[in-house]
């Protein structure tokens, strides 16, 4: 099965690191309800078909400083 969805974590610093894949939404949303109950750190769900963020468990300003943070393709 083709992985659709990483998961990454933002550090203190603003760089987003990768913790894991997974293969669906509904798993995706699961885990990061998981990881935020677990920790202040925001976590955000990107989806690699279209390079975007689906969800985050932070607010939305973070999303540009992801984009940033990724190599062009």
């Amino acid at each position: 099965m083709r992985t659709l969805f990483d998961i990454l974590k933002k550090d203190r610093n603003g760089t987003f690191l990768w913790v894991e894949e997974v293969n669906d939404i509904e798993t995706a949303k699961a885990r990061l309800r998981q990881l935020s109950a677990k920790s202040s750190d925001e976590f955000v769900i990107f989806r690699r078909i279209d390079l975007r963020v689906v969800a985050s468990s932070g607010s939305r300003e973070s999303w540009k400083a992801l984009y940033e943070s990724l190599p062009s393709i």
